[in-house]
């Protein structure tokens, strides 16, 4: 839980100062064009992820998963730390932008294999009866991150002013992320291992017999194609709708300095408070099966979303508020309840591999892309009606998932 907050408060923090960092590192004729400049390399780091589910993945397969998730702590603790104290283009030109860049690259790295390793791990710890409400807790820890990250935001720009906040006070939350990554590494560390057989591991240790074993690991992949696709097109729907209300409508909604402060707090609150329906929804899938919730909470999110996002289009902190708390409830079932399912579709003997490739390209794909796509058609005057009904194709996709999984149950770990 600890591990995600600390990812994910990391890899948020981009979305929540997409405006700082494009007039920083990529100036541009209009603030509408740096601002897209920003939301690309936002997207660079979710392409990202499943390269480092690739690698990452096969890894945690092959040593186990703490050793890997070890390692992805690293990589983003490194790459915030070193984005806090990244010279602007007017100091370093060129070289500035393409160091933000690799550095976002990395942090997508990390990410690939951090959330996806870490619920895998929790339910292969777990016991069935509690199963649902534990995996539930690894969600909320990146819930919390993502919603802690929009605090230091909205506090730097109240404390500090919005003038100071896009010169230099953007650099203070990357260095708070990276402070945090030795108490979290600590407790990593105290975890216990769940490959049982230590000579497997000493032997992958060896460089030769590492490459053939994760070579080996990779083809074997192409045998579970199928369930790449169905954990890919599960999870399509929740992160649409997620990126563009929590990270698109929050910048649409930030017009002016004051608007921007309201925006961000509305966000950690909602966020905060939606915390603890992520672990409802943990508990009910222990109670109610996890099938059945994850059906009810897809339908209930669909419904409630569409809405919200047509709310949310009018760009005040009050609609803001508006479109999160209607959509919110069911977002986070899903989100309390989703990866477990996921966890439930991978097969046994690459569970990391094919659940952390097949979620990490659909985040890539449609849910980090989705505040870059939104940025353009509000940019381009797209039909309000067309942007409303955005994640209805990749609603479709998730229901097919779900007719699936019909027969699944969390026993089948």
């Amino acid at each position: 839980m600890l591990g995600n907050l600390l990812e994910w408060y990391d890899f948020a923090i981009y979305g929540y100062l997409a405006q700082p960092l494009g007039d920083a590192f990529f100036p541009a004729e209009s603030r509408s064009a740096a601002l897209l400049s920003s939301f690309a390399v936002f997207a660079v780091g979710f392409l990202m992820r499943p390269i480092g589910s690739l690698m990452l993945g096969p890894m945690a397969d092959l040593y186990g998963c703490r050793r890997m998730l070890f390692l992805s702590l690293m990589l983003m603790g490194g790459s915030s730390l070193l984005i806090g104290v990244l010279p602007t283009r007017t100091q370093w030109g060129g070289v500035a932008t393409v160091s933000l860049v690799l550095l976002r690259m990395v942090q997508g790295f990390s990410v690939g294999g951090e959330y996806t390793g870490s619920i895998a791990f929790t339910a292969e710890l777990a016991s069935t009866r509690r199963r649902g409400l534990l995996c539930s807790f690894t969600s909320s820890g990146a819930q919390i991150g993502i919603a802690l990250a929009s605090l230091p935001v909205a506090a730097c720009s109240a404390l500090l002013g919005e003038t100071a906040l896009m010169e230099w006070g953007w650099r203070i939350p990357f260095l708070l992320g990276s402070s945090l990554l030795p108490l979290a590494v600590w407790m990593r560390h105290r975890l216990p291992e769940t490959l049982p057989n230590s000579s497997e591991i000493n032997e992958a240790r060896q460089l030769g017999a590492l490459v053939r074993s994760i070579t080996v690991q990779v083809r074997g992949l192409i045998e579970y194609r199928h369930q790449m696709l169905q954990v890919m097109a599960l999870v399509c729907t929740s992160n649409v709708i997620f990126y563009v209300l929590f990270v698109f409508l929050v910048t649409y909604s930030s017009s002016t300095p004051a608007d921007g402060v309201a925006a961000r707090s509305i966000t950690s609150a909602v966020q905060l408070f939606g915390i603890g329906i992520v672990t409802i929804a943990g508990w009910l899938v222990d109670r109610y099966g996890l099938i059945r919730i994850n059906v009810f909470g897809t339908v209930a999110m669909l419904a409630t979303s569409l809405p919200a996002i047509a709310i949310g289009l009018n760009g005040t902190p009050e609609t803001l508020l508006l479109a999160m708390t209607i959509a919110t409830p069911a977002l986070m079932v899903i989100l309390g309840s989703q990866g477990l399912l996921g966890v439930v579709i991978a097969p046994n003997a690459q569970r990391c591999g094919v659940f952390s490739i097949a979620y990490s390209t659909a985040v890539a794909l449609f849910g980090g892309t989705a505040p870059l796509i939104a940025t353009w058609m509000v940019d381009q005057a797209v039909p309000t009606g067309v942007i409303i009904l955005y994640p209805l194709p990749f609603a479709i996709a998730s229901g097919w998932a779900l007719w699936r999984s019909r027969r699944l149950t969390a026993t089948q770990l």
